[in-house]
């Protein structure tokens, strides 16, 4: 913006990401990988939140984030790459980042966090819980955002630390939570031969935004989330969603 340059905390733990994959496939990138873990735990704040330090214009209120705005992606992601710092080190520095991304990630979005719920699609979902990447009123369930946290939360649940079995029990309880709620509104991405990016369509009542990247994106996070659960729902839908943009040759 302007000519600055911001970190944003999504880039930064995708890069670290990057670079863990090319580890564990051989490559001699573990420093830089471990850079930017240390460089996450440089941005976060006391409270555990990772904020973008720039205003942002939302598409669907056509009004600015400002400064300091919150995303549940952003706690996930950065949950990604700690984890993978704490398994590669053991340092408890990383470890002790993750959790308090946890705890705000799981703070709901009426008390400055990142959980909401259905809700805004009808009163009676307002027990499904969801992670929202950006936070507007109403929600606006943004798909690759949530199911990328999901699978941070997944990750948290793979520490083996008996310190921190309390917030691991509770992980694992917001993950097959978050997966329920996925189940339950995946359906309505599908608006015929391709994905909508979120559900602003109903909650906003605009015109589906679809772009066949993340259409292909959400189809990847869908085999992740099979390869995890090994549910078949979501191998399933993956398996639909791929056929839209097959070829017959």
């Amino acid at each position: 913006m302007g000519g600055e340059f911001f970190y944003n905390p999504v880039t930064v733990s995708q890069y670290g990401l990057t670079v863990y994959g090319r580890y564990i496939n051989g490559k001699d990138t573990l420093e830089n990988f471990i850079k930017v873990a240390d460089k996450l735990i440089e941005m976060q704040d006391s409270d555990g939140a990772f904020r973008y330090p720039f205003a942002f214009k939302y598409y669907l209120t056509d009004k600015y984030m400002e400064s300091g705005w919150v995303s549940g992606m952003a706690q996930g992601q950065a949950i990604s790459v700690l984890t993978r710092a704490y398994y590669m080190t053991s340092d408890m520095k990383y470890l002790e980042s993750a959790k308090r991304s946890l705890d705000f990630l799981i703070t709901p979005i009426n008390q400055g966090g990142t959980m909401g719920t259905l809700k805004d699609l009808a009163p009676l979902l307002e027990d499904y819980i969801i992670f929202e990447e950006y936070i507007a009123e109403p929600n606006s369930y943004t798909l690759n955002g949530f199911m990328f946290t999901l699978i941070g939360l997944y990750d948290y649940t793979q520490i083996d630390n008996a310190k921190y079995d309390d917030s691991i029990k509770m992980a694992k309880e917001y993950f097959f939570k978050g997966l329920n709620t996925l189940k339950k509104i995946l359906p309505l991405y599908d608006i015929g031969g391709i994905t909508t990016y979120d559900l602003g369509y109903i909650t906003y009542d605009k015109k589906p935004l679809v772009n066949i990247s993340y259409h292909a994106v959400h189809i990847q996070l869908l085999h992740g989330l099979y390869s995890i659960t090994l549910d078949d729902y979501f191998h399933e839908y993956s398996l639909k969603w791929a056929s839209y943009v097959e070829f017959n040759e």
